[in-house]
């Protein structure tokens, strides 16, 4: 396999060669370089700001630098080297001429999975799963310009939801992805001094702003394919990020945070954002404004009666505290709506509901001769009107749909995949040998209410069809009114208050209990074997008292890296 693939790249090029990553290359938000840095940052007692992510591959490279290598432990240094050996991969070059080239990074993935309950949604899902062939294509420029996109023969994402498919391997012209690709962008930066930097990414993908287990509450790698264009100012104690992010037709989220660390041990930052249900405006693109002084809401439609106001506003912060070597402590807190005692005691007959949601952590890697353990526990809860407002068109998901098979229509949510109305708590338990093996014991609970996940949106669609390529929810039109809608309404509902005062879970909760293990092996640099058993356990389903559902799953896979194979 190995000398017949070699010899097909070397059809498609008269000359032959290879150049390493870029230092503007970015690197995915989720990736396991995050994990790796973290473990040894904490090992230094130290912390750093790649909870916000995808970061450049020269932002990580300042953060290592502050590390002293040979003071490392056996596994810290082993982690270290694997990260330098990522950043130096060279990819299969098409074209170089002086420091510019074409060059692309071909893997081939194949997993099979099965489920025993059709009750049980996939816990090895489309965000686990990868591409059958994914071939990354990259225009490089030295350590000046990075551009990069997914070339991918995949399976679409409305097939990986079927309860009968177990292969990533499409067998069904019904099945092909042709959406792609999922990640692109254009990446470049400058560094000032040997500390200080300034970078400029536009792109599509996932972004997150805090390291979590589950995702972050604020902004989480589970919201993806988000156009976005960003604006960085970074050195080891302190960051800028001002961005605008597109999540669908005249959908514009603007957003900005400061990241501040104390003594290289406490870290804290703060995101102020504005979603915008209206074209691009200038105003908002300012880097250095407070949105909410604008108070947008009162502009887009004056009519004091009409609940319209095209806008969310958006506030987070996260934290991260490291006592000792080793283990860190966080927190993570988001806002879209908070009623002060003001508003309560002048407008009590408001139907506005509080929407607040936070999460609470510890992440702790031990190490152990060669190989490490890595302890983490977290839990969330999230109000039942989080990331909801008056109106889905100026909520804080985004909706798409595919061109081929059945269509299907998604909605993702900002930050948790939980979604708003949720209580949860997860424990995972690690033992790795860098680029050996490594098995992992996750337990997650959840306690769901009625409007948690995407449930808010499953009426929505079956009355008026909003979803997918139709992202304007009429809010005059008689078959769109406001009771198909999530939000506490005044005039079509007669418990406005009880709805607003909801507190989550709300009505029958789901109780949601899930194991998995998965175990990793890595016979070859090149190739990677994963196994995934899961058991989940939901009482009242569907929020139906007494409605139990269980079920076993099993999931496999084999990844084979072409240009490790060298």
């Amino acid at each position: 396999m190995k000398k017949f693939f070699l010899l097909a790249v070397s059809l498609f090029s008269l000359q032959f060669s290879m150049y390493a990553r870029g230092a503007q290359d970015l690197v995915p938000a989720g990736h396991w370089v995050y994990d790796s840095v973290t473990e040894i940052s904490l090992e230094a007692g130290i912390l750093n700001f790649l909870g916000t992510a995808p970061a450049t591959i020269r932002q990580i490279q300042l953060y290592l630098d502050e590390v002293d290598y040979d003071a490392l432990s056996d596994v810290g240094r082993a982690e270290y080297d694997k990260i330098e050996r990522y950043f130096a991969e060279e990819p299969f070059k098409l074209v170089n001429s002086d420091i510019l080239f074409v060059g692309f990074e071909p893997s081939i993935n194949i997993a099979g999975f099965y489920k025993t309950s059709d009750d049980i949604d996939w816990v090895y899902d489309r965000y686990e799963r990868q591409p059958m062939l994914d071939v990354p294509a990259t225009i490089g420029c030295g350590d000046y310009v990075t551009m990069k996109m997914d070339v991918i023969l995949a399976q679409n994402k409305g097939a990986s939801l079927h309860n009968n498919n177990y292969t990533n391997i499409f067998y069904s012209a019904d099945h092909f992805d042709i959406n792609f690709p999922d990640n692109s962008y254009f990446s470049t930066g400058f560094m000032f001094t040997e500390k200080t930097g300034i970078g400029f990414q536009i792109g599509k993908g996932s972004r997150s702003i805090g390291r979590t287990l589950t995702g972050s509450m604020i902004w989480s790698e589970y919201l993806t394919g988000v156009s976005y264009a960003q604006l960085e100012l970074y050195s080891p104690a302190f960051k800028y990020t001002g961005a605008v992010s597109q999540f669908n037709v005249d959908k514009y989220m603007y957003h900005h945070q400061i990241e501040a660390r104390l003594f290289k041990k406490f870290q804290i930052t703060f995101m102020e954002g504005l979603l915008v249900n209206a074209p691009l405006e200038l105003r908002y693109l300012n880097p250095w404004m407070i949105f909410h002084g604008i108070a947008a809401w009162r502009e887009y439609d004056p009519d004091d009666d009409d609940p319209e106001s095209h806008t969310c506003d958006y506030f987070g912060i996260n934290v991260q505290f490291t006592p000792v070597k080793h283990t860190r402590f966080y927190g993570t807190f988001a806002m879209t709506q908070f009623q002060t005692p003001y508003e309560t005691s002048h407008y009590g007959d408001s139907a506005t509901p509080n929407g607040l949601g936070a999460q609470f952590g510890n992440e702790t890697f031990i190490p152990h001769g060669n190989a490490r353990w890595h302890i983490g526990l977290e839990g969330s809860w999230a109000d039942p009107y989080l990331y909801i407002k008056e109106s889905p068109n100026w909520s804080m998901v985004r909706t798409y749909s595919e061109n081929m098979g059945d269509k299907a229509i998604f909605y993702e949510w900002i930050g948790s995949p939980f979604g708003p109305d949720t209580i949860s708590g997860e424990l995972t338990v690690g033992y790795e040998v860098p680029d050996a093996w490594s098995v992992d014991f996750i337990y997650l609970f959840m306690a769901r209410g009625e409007q948690s996940g995407i449930n808010v949106f499953k009426k929505l669609y079956a009355a008026t069809g909003w979803g997918g390529q139709k992202t304007e929810f009429d809010m005059t039109d008689g078959s769109d009114d406001l009771a198909n809608w999530a939000y506490p309404d005044k005039s079509s509902q007669s418990n406005w208050k009880e709805l607003r005062d909801a507190i989550a879970p709300t009505g029958t909760p789901e109780y949601v209990n899930r194991i998995s293990v998965r175990g990793t092996y890595k016979p070859q640099k090149y190739l990677t074997v994963t196994v995934q058993p899961s058991y989940t356990v939901i009482l009242n389903r569907n929020h139906e008292q007494g409605n139990t559902a269980h079920g076993f799953e099993i999931a496999a896979a084999v990844s084979v890296n072409f240009i490790n194979m060298r």
